[in-house]
């Protein structure tokens, strides 16, 4: 499998006409400005649901951990688009993510989605634009807010036509972002959680907590010790994940992930996903096409928890549905409860585990 080459330039052209025109007449969810927008309080939440996941009563859904805060975990997912390449480092607000996606772009790079519930942060960013994936990711989320700089249009239509979630790009409506004086652009555009759920509030929509996404429980009898495992995206694309004793801490590119408070980046679980993905005809400056990266089907899966991995695979028949984690019986494989990375690594490559 052949990789686009690495993206020289950051602005996109637009889809062909075949993607657009597929999927631009499905509706969008936008936000409407609102005339004030000051700091809300943490616990605030985007117009949550009236009745909640069973499971957000006792513990957070994308944490598994005991809920400190109701409010909070009846508030929808926020997920947001992160820059994940050298310019853009150190990134902001990764550690108060309950969930972090690794997903790749054009030029055999990858870029995060940050998704935040019972933890607020005063800065995340760099904030980048959205890939067609999102769509199936955020549905997994009963939608939620979706962050983002802005996109083309065939690389936002899968959103509006099924993400479920209300979108909010800098593009569209800044008011919600801010840029900062000390980074270059396009790796300067930021925002809080604060200011997001208040962009969710004002925009009148419904929106509901996501799902407990994963199993949690005890370390499984006969998992196979493990100090960390290195990931490989694309010939010049790695990241690595190392086992300290308490929690699981990132390499990228053979270098300490740092965000900006200068911790390193780390997590209880790490989940990798074998996933295929295809080319699409949306081409930016450089000649890279995006790729669309697959996560309806199966495919194997390794858990890292604890020190140790377990194997299984990885299986959702649609969108519509939430992506279950399966052993070899076919019993869902337990998370520690905390915060979980979920790496969708190209095949064919595989992880290595260390």
């Amino acid at each position: 499998m052949t990789f686009p080459s690495r993206a020289t330039a950051s602005s996109r052209a637009l889809a062909a006409a075949g993607l657009a025109l597929a999927l631009a007449a499905c509706g969008g969810s936008g936000v409407r400005p609102a005339a004030a927008h000051g700091s809300p309080s943490p616990s605030s939440s985007a117009s949550p649901s009236a009745s909640p996941p069973a499971a957000a009563a006792r513990v957070y859904p994308l944490t598994g951990l005991p809920v400190r805060n109701p409010a909070a975990a009846r508030r929808p997912a926020l997920s947001v688009k992160i820059d994940n390449i050298a310019p853009a480092m150190p990134q902001a607000g990764l550690n108060r993510a309950d969930l972090v996606t690794d997903i790749l772009v054009e030029g055999g790079l990858t870029r995060l989605m940050a998704t935040f519930q019972s933890q607020d942060v005063t800065l995340i960013g760099p904030i980048r634009s959205a890939r067609p994936v999102d769509a199936d990711l955020l549905r997994e989320l009963n939608g939620g807010i979706f962050a983002y700089s802005g996109a083309a249009p065939g690389e936002i239509a899968p959103s509006k036509a099924h993400s479920n979630a209300l979108l909010i790009a800098n593009d569209n409506a800044p008011q919600w972002f801010w840029r900062s004086s000390s980074r270059a652009a396009p790796h300067n555009v930021f925002s809080s959680t604060s200011r997001l759920y208040q962009a969710g509030r004002a925009s009148g929509r419904k929106l509901v907590a996501p799902p407990q996404l994963f199993s949690y429980g005890p370390t499984p009898a006969g998992a196979r010790a493990a100090k960390g495992v290195t990931l490989r995206f694309s010939p010049n694309t790695s990241s690595a994940w190392t086992w300290n004793g308490t929690s699981y801490v990132r390499t990228q590119d053979g270098r300490a992930d740092m965000v900006a408070d200068g911790s390193r980046v780390s997590t209880t679980n790490v989940v990798v996903l074998s996933v295929t993905w295809h080319s699409t005809n949306i081409i930016d400056d450089a000649g890279n096409a995006d790729p669309y990266v697959v996560v309806i089907g199966s495919g194997p899966v390794t858990v890292f928890r604890n020190g140790v991995a377990i194997a299984g695979h990885w299986v959702r028949p649609s969108y519509r549905v939430p992506m279950k984690i399966l052993d070899a019986a076919g019993h869902p494989i337990p998370l520690q409860p905390g915060r979980t990375w979920l790496e969708l690594q190209p095949r064919p490559y595989s992880p290595a585990l260390f």
